[in-house]
């Protein structure tokens, strides 16, 4: 099916006002849409219709341009009695005399209705076949706030907004770099968001950024309405695996350090996030309070994330092994393994305690602020004390349930630790059903699954494989940042 913006494609705009009017009145709806505006004006005898959309200006502002604008034509038509001039020459005058940022002429009907569907001024004038842009956005946005996710004890506060504009000046902010470079794609045949591709030119490989912007300009579909999730699935062409190829950030320092080392840089309006990519799994394994910290704090925190991803994932399914082999353990080590006897399994004990988790997690998401506290009371008792009251689950389930969602949560990034819940799920039931052999089988399947995953071909677990020394030891170690030099990459950079 044919939308209107790529039916717009064939369709020329008229030196005729009154077909122009006529025209974009059927299009978009001119007084039943009550936020569209069109406002017909006659400054020196040349007649003109101005289109906006409200809520994307300040009123005052808009009529001292408004006011400006007549006055400046007046001056410009006063010098050609004969209106012997062309729309370029008129653009040019104002571009120099009026006292707003950006005038330019738009050729295109499809173009001119797609500005007027994004906020600035758009005026078609009687007979030029080209019409005015004029900047006049003044971006509707909530204020800078801490990021939600990504909280440090020390450093930056300042995190992304809805407004894409603000965000690519919070990255500017920290890179002043003359060769960054900021890219503007709309994409999604309905809703003509608007997307940034950043990355640095003499850093990041071409090839990669020509595979970012080919896929981004391919994109069809107007889910990516909904935000950056739709752009990364058509990017990675994401099917079934669980585990992320990019990283959503919050953070504009994190985005900056990601354009340093080569990566691109992908800014979704109307998201307070923006995605990093391409990504290993380790790059989803560090955090900005690494660099907040001195070295060996920073070394022993950035430990403390690998063994918790590993603890999240493992912790259930090796204890049903321990308890299923508890007659072979030694002393030092068999009370881990003897559980209290109870009705129900123990992998179907584990099963419901994870349950238990990701509901109260989603009921604290969906509870307002004032009564979370009071879910987390109610929660705690039921599925704590009352649940063992009533033998539905143990005591050690609960211990090894626990600690497998904090490991879970103290993980930095949000979508490797929903990766992680997965294949804690996958560990349990293989734990439970085949015992030792079905733990082992379940390793050997998150290995293969790794080691087959790339990031927009980049291998997932590099720098372990492919190994690479320096990669590798960066990975674990925090070095002082005095003594950083050139790092080993992956992603092929040009310096």
């Amino acid at each position: 099916m044919t939308t209107a913006m790529e039916a717009l494609s064939n369709v020329n705009i008229s030196a005729n006002l009154e077909e122009n009017d006529a025209f974009l009145k059927e299009l978009l709806g001119i007084g039943v849409s009550w936020d569209l505006i069109a406002k017909p004006f006659v400054f020196a005898d040349i007649k003109m219709t101005a289109y906006t959309a409200n809520g994307y200006f300040l009123t005052m502002n808009m009529v001292l341009i408004v006011e400006n604008l007549e006055m400046t034509i007046k001056e410009f038509v006063d010098r050609h009695p004969n209106r012997s001039f062309t729309l370029d020459e008129l653009v040019n005058y104002l571009n120099v005399t009026i006292g707003f940022v950006q005038v330019q002429i738009v050729t295109k009907m499809s173009d001119a209705v797609r500005f007027i569907l994004s906020g600035p001024l758009v005026i078609f004038i009687e007979g030029y076949e080209e019409v005015l842009m004029i900047d006049t956005r003044i971006y509707p946005m909530r204020s800078i706030d801490e990021p939600a996710v990504e909280r440090i004890v020390r450093g930056p506060r300042d995190g992304f907004v809805e407004t894409m504009l603000m965000n690519v000046a919070l990255i500017r902010r920290r890179l002043r770099d003359p060769r960054l470079r900021v890219e503007l794609l709309q994409i999604g045949a309905r809703s003509q968001t608007d997307v940034s591709l950043m990355y640095l030119q003499d850093v990041t490989n071409d090839q990669l950024v020509d595979r970012f912007r080919q896929a981004l300009k391919s994109i069809p579909t107007d889910i990516v309405a909904m935000g950056e999730q739709a752009v990364t699935e058509w990017l990675g062409k994401v099917g079934w695996n669980p585990y992320p190829i990019v990283r959503y950030t919050e953070r504009p320092d994190v985005a900056a350090t990601g354009l340093l080392e080569g990566q691109v840089v992908v800014v979704v309006d109307t998201t307070p996030e923006v995605i990093v990519g391409p990504t290993t799994v380790f790059h989803h394994l560090h955090h900005p309070e690494d660099y907040h910290s001195y070295p060996i704090v920073g070394l022993y925190l950035r430990i403390g994330i690998i063994l918790a991803s590993f603890i999240s994932v493992l912790a259930p399914g090796f204890f049903i092994v321990l308890a299923a082999e508890h007659d072979h353990l030694p002393k030092a080590i068999a009370f881990l393994g003897t559980p209290k006897p109870l009705p129900l399994p123990l992998g179907l004990q584990f099963l419901m305690a994870q349950l238990g988790v990701d509901l109260f997690e989603r009921a604290v998401i969906n509870t307002p602020s004032t009564l979370a506290s009071a879910i987390g009371i109610v929660s705690g008792l039921v599925f704590g004390q009352f649940a063992t009251m009533m033998n539905l689950v143990s005591p050690e389930v609960l211990v090894f349930m626990g600690g497998a969602a904090i490991a879970q949560f103290a993980t930095s990034s949000r979508e490797l630790s929903s990766a992680n819940r997965l294949m804690r799920l996958l560990m349990i039931v293989l734990s439970w059903i085949f015992g030792g052999i079905g733990f082992t089988v379940g390793i050997v399947f998150i290995l293969v699954l790794l080691l087959r995953t790339r990031a927009l071909g980049v291998p997932y677990l590099w720098p372990l494989f492919p190994f690479d020394w320096q990669g590798a030891k960066a990975l674990f170690v925090r070095p002082p940042l005095y003594k950083v030099g050139k790092k080993s990459s992956i992603f092929k950079t040009k310096d």
